[in-house]
C-alpha cells in the first residue's frame, strides 16, 4: 500500500457559500475573504455625527446669548412690524401724543461718548435705520424717506392726515434736534410707535454712536 502524501489541513481552502470564493483557514484575506474594519473604527465613525451635532448646538446657544449686532435671532425687528392675519381688521393706531410706559430703564442719563465714532455710526445707520428714515434722515418726506415708510404711507396711509405720525420720523427736524441725547438713545433702545426696539440688536455703545451720527444729519 502506497503512502499518501501528507497534507496540512490548515492549508486547505474552506468551502464558501454558493457564488463565494473559497476562503482559507485562519482568515487569510488574500484568498478572497472580504476585509472587515475593526470594531473600534466603526464605533468612532458612528460618534462623529453626534459630536458634530453637539458642537453646532453649543455654538448656536452661545450665539443666542450674545449681546451684539444681530445675534442668533436674525431680523428681530420684523416681529414688531404691524401685520394683519387673514380676515383680521386693521389695528387701532396709538393715540396722538401718547407716551410709552413700557421699556427698560436707560443705563445712563449722559452721553458717554459725545461726538465720537461718527464713521461707525454712519455704518450702523445705513444698516439699521436708512430703510425707514432714508439716507438723509428726513423720514417724513415722501421722496427722501426710506422704502419701508414709503410703503406704509402708500399702502396703509401711515403718515397722512388720516393716520398722522405720533412722533416725527424726520431726524433732521428741529423737533428732534431739540431733544437730549438720552431721549434719542431711549427711542433707539425701547422703540416708539412702529419703530422696533434695538436693545437686542445693538450694544449700548453702538446705540450711542448712532445718536452721535444722527446729530450730524441735523442742520
Amino acid at each position: 500500500m502506497r503512502d499518501r502524501p501528507h497534507m496540512d489541513p490548515l492549508a486547505l481552502p474552506r468551502r464558501g457559500r454558493e457564488g463565494e470564493a473559497p476562503r482559507a483557514y485562519g482568515g487569510d484575506a488574500r484568498v478572497g475573504a472580504s476585509p472587515v474594519p475593526p470594531r473600534g473604527k466603526v464605533a468612532a465613525a458612528g460618534r462623529r455625527p453626534l459630536l458634530l451635532g453637539a458642537f453646532l448646538l453649543l455654538a448656536a446657544l452661545l450665539a443666542g446669548c450674545a449681546n451684539g449686532t444681530y445675534p442668533l435671532d436674525f431680523f428681530y425687528e420684523m416681529h414688531y412690524q404691524q401685520s394683519y392675519k387673514v380676515h383680521e381688521p386693521p389695528r387701532v393706531s396709538v393715540p396722538t401724543g401718547a407716551v410709552p410706559i413700557t421699556g427698560r430703564a436707560l443705563p445712563t442719563t449722559e452721553n458717554p461718548v459725545p461726538g465720537q465714532g461718527i464713521e461707525e455710526g454712519a455704518r450702523l445707520y445705513a444698516a439699521n435705520c436708512a430703510f425707514c428714515h432714508g439716507v438723509t434722515g428726513n423720514g417724513e418726506d415722501p421722496v427722501q424717506q426710506g422704502p419701508v415708510l414709503r410703503i406704509m404711507r402708500e399702502s396703509y396711509g401711515y403718515g397722512t392726515d388720516a393716520r398722522p405720525y405720533t412722533i416725527t420720523p424726520d431726524l433732521t427736524s428741529q423737533e428732534v434736534a431739540d431733544l437730549a441725547d438720552v431721549t434719542i438713545f431711549g427711542w433707539i433702545t425701547n422703540g416708539v410707535t412702529v419703530m422696533p426696539p434695538f436693545d437686542k440688536l445693538l450694544t449700548v455703545e453702538e446705540r450711542w454712536l448712532l445718536v452721535n451720527y444722527i446729530r450730524t444729519l441735523q442742520p
